[in-house]
């Protein structure tokens, strides 16, 4: 009987390196990207979906791992952005003004958890839309963020796509290895006792408005630190853009299309996402939302696990269909011996 669980240590660990692997390959591959004569047009758009995984793997952390729902993402990407344009136009090192811009959305994340945690459910996912869109009027209405108008960055020394390249991928590194350290701590073995029954893991000590309040500014540091980015890259941010309503919807799509609660599946959803926006956006550009929201509901209905559930889904099958092979040919290899003897 002990048998299986011993098989599936090694098994559990040698799927932990194999992924380690795979991670670590994929990050000198994307170092290396540059260097071996990639189109302008290829570097941005591996660029904009760095900085969409980012913001997708800091909303699974509040969203997949918590299971709390927020639509109000993009206040954290624009809090983010406005800070880093500020402070560069200030006079601020790029890099430090995109690290201000992950400290000031993590403050800002306490403002609204305080109020907003108190609330579950649906109440909590309408509330966070409502504050979305009271963050955007206002940020439109104040002149130190140039209001309507927007604000421009005074970009001080020649633009580098290559620079900025990087600094969209550092920025998905650090969310990256971020969401791994909490999904293998205690802090994520707590959160997902929140997702699961709140209730039950208060009983057994579990603080769930403390830990929310903890993984909420977590996950806005790393959305404030890619709009920071994002922001240092246009070098013009305007509210309707960056704090927008269907900002915070694509953020949320992301994981839901590559997988919730997953490590993998916030990477996939978003780089699909992001290769798939730019088709629609081109032959769509009125009608994308739609088919974003078509899209959701078919995942939701058929594959809640998303693309990560559907590879897990056929991987099983392979694994079943060898094993079944295998069984069956052992058995057919052991049926002459049976009938010789």
């Amino acid at each position: 009987m002990a048998a299986p669980a011993m098989s599936a240590a090694p098994a559990s660990r040698a799927t932990s390196r194999a992924a380690y692997a795979v991670a670590a390959l994929a990050l000198l591959t994307f170092l290396a990207v540059p260097l071996v004569g990639v189109s302008n047009n290829a570097i941005r758009l591996l660029l904009t979906t760095f900085l969409w995984v980012a913001t997708s793997l800091a909303w699974n952390l509040l969203g997949g791992v918590t299971g709390q729902v927020s639509f109000g993402f993009a206040v954290f990407y624009g809090l983010g952005a406005y800070t880093a344009g500020l402070s560069i136009n200030g006079g601020v090192n790029p890099y430090a003004a995109i690290a201000a811009g992950g400290a000031v959305a993590a403050f800002g994340s306490l403002l609204i958890g305080l109020p907003t945690f108190r609330l579950r459910g649906p109440y909590f996912a309408i509330a966070t839309i409502g504050v979305n869109e009271a963050v955007r009027i206002v940020m439109s209405n104040l002149d130190i963020t140039g209001g309507a108008s927007g604000l421009r960055l005074q970009q001080t020394g020649r633009f580098s796509q290559v620079e900025h390249y990087y600094a969209a991928l550092g920025v998905a590194s650090l969310a990256f290895l971020v969401s791994w350290r909490v999904m293998h701590s205690p802090f994520g073995l707590a959160l997902r006792a929140i997702r699961e029954d709140q209730d039950a893991a208060a009983d057994v000590g579990v603080h769930p408005f403390r830990l929310k309040l903890a993984v909420h500014a977590l996950a806005a540091c790393l959305t404030g630190m890619a709009g920071g980015a994002f922001a240092h890259y246009t070098a013009y941010i305007h509210p309707d853009g960056v704090f927008a309503f269907t900002t915070s919807t694509s953020i949320l799509l992301m994981p839901v299309i590559g997988g919730l609660g997953t490590l993998s599946g916030p990477v996939i959803g978003a780089a699909v996402y992001s290769i798939v926006q730019e088709e629609m956006v081109v032959h769509f550009p009125q009608f994308h939302l739609l088919l974003y929201g078509a899209l959701l509901i078919l995942i939701m209905l058929f594959e809640p696990g998303g693309l990560a559930g559907l590879w897990r889904r056929l991987a099983r099958g392979l694994r079943g269909r060898n094993a079944a092979g295998t069984g069956g040919g052992i058995a057919a290899q052991r049926q002459p011996a049976g009938g010789g003897s």
